[in-house]
């Protein structure tokens, strides 16, 4: 099956909600992002409900090779809070590095 290449060219953030969701189902991230698909009739649905956001173009080798399965992988995704430690903000963490700055500055004046 041919490859086409989708990408976004246009922000969504002043679309329909339903538009934003069929963007991350595309897996399209930010601007002058893209995806290498097939061109399937389900992609070509996805893709002309939200022509004015996107260009699509075939892609480069037109039916597929060796890279294009490499293309068609999707990278795992972490949850939202992954990244924090234990719940503990960058707020939360600054005010407690400020906290003990500052005991350490008093203990040294006396």
């Amino acid at each position: 099956m041919a490859l086409v290449k989708i990408t976004q060219e246009r922000s969504k953030i002043r679309c329909i909600e339903k538009h934003k969701r069929t963007l991350v189902a595309l897996g399209l991230r930010r601007i002058d992002h893209s995806v290498i698909k097939e061109d399937t009739p389900q992609i070509r649905g996805m893709v002309h409900l939200v022509r004015y956001l996107v260009r699509v173009e075939p892609a480069e080798g037109g039916t597929g090779g060796p890279g294009a399965a490499k293309a068609m992988k999707k990278k795992p995704r972490s949850s939202a809070g992954a990244k924090r430690k234990a719940g503990i903000t960058k707020r939360a963490t600054k005010t407690l590095r400020a906290a003990s700055g500052a005991t350490k500055k008093r203990a040294s004046q006396s």
